[in-house]
């Protein structure tokens, strides 16, 4: 039989070559193999010879279904002349461990082959076989055992008159590294048939050679050309999918040459529609005219890309928000091909942005609102504990002070006349001054007058000692020589902030000592709370929801409230060593002259 090699060199090649050939099949496209495989199966079938196939089961059914046209299967199998196994169950049966075991191998096909022969009608038999396990293992990476595995088919057919085909797939062998092992399996085959060669090939060992160069050759380039294939492929579907983006590429002049489904859904345009036509047709009238289309071509082949943000149109002439990026394509030698625009509909951020804008301009007006009525409510507050502090003072002060007088001249007549009642009258009238002088100092509280007549470092060193008597706390003042008089609110402020932070180092701090200062820094004037207590954490300043007088009290947030107010600022730094509340007030922000 006269056939050719890739080299086109006519070899020779007998027919009892080819009878007891050991043939290895390189394959890309699964028909080819299955018609090959099928058809040297139907010769052995028609001339009396079993076959063999030990394949996996999408090629045993391919084959199978091949068979089936000219044959009965089915009675060729009880015959035993067709034979076809699980090529995984049957390598499983002859390895050991990764290896392949002689032993095992010989005794399961040696056995299947020796069945086989002995089921044979033919003169001179010879069992036809597909095995596909080596396969098996080269997808495996077990390099080794594939070539042993080889090695062992050939020792076979030393003891039984069989041909063997063994296939391959042509990408298992596509990477540079595999070049040593796909020699050496070559070397183990008489016979190699490329994929696309329906003819045997062998010849001398140096056209082998030649020959398996050349298809090592081929075998890169045709793995190389299916992945760049398949890739472009991909790579088409995945931009004819995406739906977000528009995706399409314009010609060096700007005409539309491509149109993806993202394009159609965001622009309008129908492929037929759109392509040849000038991508200008996107822009509103105003940048047509400016001329701003081909700019931003200029741009994107000056500079390799340009992006923009603006209005375009669609089809129905309605304008949406776009994201646009067109990048300059050239080819090897640098020469422009075109341009690929990506486009993606803002439309509904560019409407949250401006939702949110406006949201924030409204909570701005909220924020106002609600601090000009803070601070309405905090000088609603400070004028009524001003008039509680007055009324306390100038009635119930006064009422209690008549009392005082009316006790004192019962006891002095009880006295004069040494009545038994003249104790408790004195009691009475004790009493009654302490509660004078109770009355006298909650409507100090209240709003000292002397903070309003003095200001504050008159205000408050009196503050301090009454504090002292109540909380049995040691109290130091510091104040700066500099440090004069302020606005009147500003020094409200300030006290309002000095009461809430002695009632917290009172109550959360266990400190037995705290230090006040005014001062400035930076032409800022300040007031500083210090203790040496434990720490008063953040939570417990928020917590802090009663003043000295057992109701309702600033907290942390009414003290920063009043700060802000003034337009200063609170400070609060708290650990293990204590506590320090600073209230600033900005430089000239609210200050007057000493006074």
């Amino acid at each position: 039989m006269n056939v050719t090699g890739l080299s086109g060199a006519p070899l020779a090649l007998s027919a009892s070559d080819i009878k007891q050939a050991h043939i290895v099949h390189f394959y890309d496209g699964e028909s080819s193999l299955i018609d090959q495989i099928a058809s040297a199966f139907e010769v052995s079938l028609a001339a009396g010879d079993p076959v063999l196939a030990i394949a996996t089961e999408a090629h045993r059914r391919a084959l199978e279904r091949a068979l089936a046209q000219n044959f009965d299967l089915t009675q060729a199998a009880i015959d035993g002349r067709y034979t076809a196994l699980d090529a995984q169950h049957t390598l499983s049966k002859i390895r050991s461990g990764r290896s392949v075991d002689a032993r095992s191998f010989t005794e399961v096909i040696g056995g299947l082959i020796a069945s086989a022969l002995n089921a044979s009608s033919a003169e001179k038999p010879c069992v036809t076989v597909f095995g596909e396990m080596v396969a098996l293992l080269w997808a495996e990476g077990e390099y080794e055992s594939a070539v042993r595995l080889e090695q062992l088919w050939n020792d076979l057919g030393k003891k039984y008159p069989i041909s063997l085909r063994c296939a391959y797939p042509m990408n298992g062998f596509s990477k540079p590294e595999d070049t040593e092992f796909f020699l050496r399996i070559c070397s183990e085959h008489s016979v190699v048939i490329p994929e696309g060669d329906y003819r045997a090939l062998f010849a001398s060992d140096d056209q082998r050679l030649r020959t398996i160069a050349q298809l090592q050759q081929r075998l890169h380039a045709s793995e190389r050309t299916r992945a760049l294939h398949e890739s472009e492929q991909h790579f088409r579907l995945l931009v004819e999918a995406v739906r977000d983006y528009a995706i399409f590429m314009l010609d060096p002049e700007g005409h539309v040459t491509t149109w993806n489904v993202g394009a159609e859904r965001i622009k309008g345009y129908k492929a037929s529609e759109i392509i040849g036509e000038h991508f200008s047709r996107f822009y509103p009238d105003e940048d047509v005219r400016s001329e701003k289309p081909q700019r931003e071509l200029e741009i994107a082949i000056r500079e390799g890309r340009v992006e923009d943000e603006g209005w375009r149109i669609r089809k129905d002439g309605s304008k949406f928000w776009a994201n646009v990026v067109i990048t300059a394509l050239r080819d090897e030698s640098g020469n422009l091909v075109g341009f690929a625009k990506v486009t993606r509909d803002f439309t509904d951020r560019v409407r949250a942005q401006h939702a949110l804008e406006d949201s924030e301009r409204k909570l701005q007006i909220s924020e106002r609102s609600l601090r000009n009525l803070s601070l309405h409510l905090l000088r609603t507050q400070d004028e009524e504990r001003r008039q509680i502090g007055r009324d306390l003072h100038d009635s119930l002060g006064q009422y209690l002070s008549v009392v005082k007088m009316k006790l004192d001249a019962l006891k002095n007549a009880a006295i004069r006349k040494a009545s038994d009642q003249a104790p408790e009258l004195e009691q009475c009238s004790q009493l009654v001054n302490e509660a004078v002088k109770e009355v006298r100092t909650i409507s100090y509280l209240l709003y000292p007058p002397m903070l309003e007549e003095m200001g504050l470092k008159t205000a408050i060193p009196w503050y301090l000692d009454g504090f002292a008597r109540r909380s049995g706390i040691k109290t130091t003042f510091e104040i700066s020589s500099e440090f004069g008089r302020l606005d009147r609110d500003v020094e409200l402020a300030l006290f309002r902030v000095l009461q809430e932070s002695l009632t917290n180092v009172h109550r959360h701090s266990g400190s037995t000592e705290a230090t006040v200062r005014l001062g400035t820094d930076k032409g800022s004037p300040y007031l500083e709370i210090s203790d040496k207590g434990k720490g008063i954490s953040v939570q417990k300043f928020e917590d802090a929801g009663r003043d000295w007088m057992g109701s309702l009290g600033v907290g942390l947030r009414g003290m920063t409230e009043r700060m802000n107010q003034i337009g200063g600022r609170l400070e609060i730094s708290s650990n293990e060593t204590g506590t320090i509340v600073r209230a600033i007030v900005p430089a000239g922000s609210a200050t007057a002259g000493a006074g």
